[in-house]
């Protein structure tokens, strides 16, 4: 196990990569409000089932990009919320969804 001296700074050197995870956790109106303010306002709209099918297919959407490593795209944000205030629950299921993420 290679320990610091006191005072040495360590630096990343090129081709090496650090891992970094979020210091804080947000809620999911927020993370919705960081894609697209208008999709949140119509997400903090709704209640009862849509809101459950919504939240699904948000969270849902969320892992897949984050293991894609892209960006969330707002388009598919708003046919999630769209589908679910008619009832829909659209989304491509995983033979292991709780251990995909």
């Amino acid at each position: 196990m290679l320990q610091k001296k006191q005072g040495e700074k360590s630096q990343i050197k090129e081709g090496e990569y650090k891992v970094a995870t979020a210091a804080k956790q947000i809620t999911l109106q927020d993370r919705i409000l960081q894609i697209d303010h208008i999709q949140a306002r119509r997400f903090a709209k709704l209640s009862g089932a849509p809101m459950e099918i919504a939240t699904e297919g948000i969270i849902r959407h969320l892992r897949a990009c984050a293991r894609m490593d892209v960006n969330p795209d707002a388009s598919a944000v708003r046919e999630i919320i769209d589908d679910a205030l008619n009832g829909r629950r659209v989304f491509a299921e995983t033979s292991n969804d709780l251990l995909a993420a």
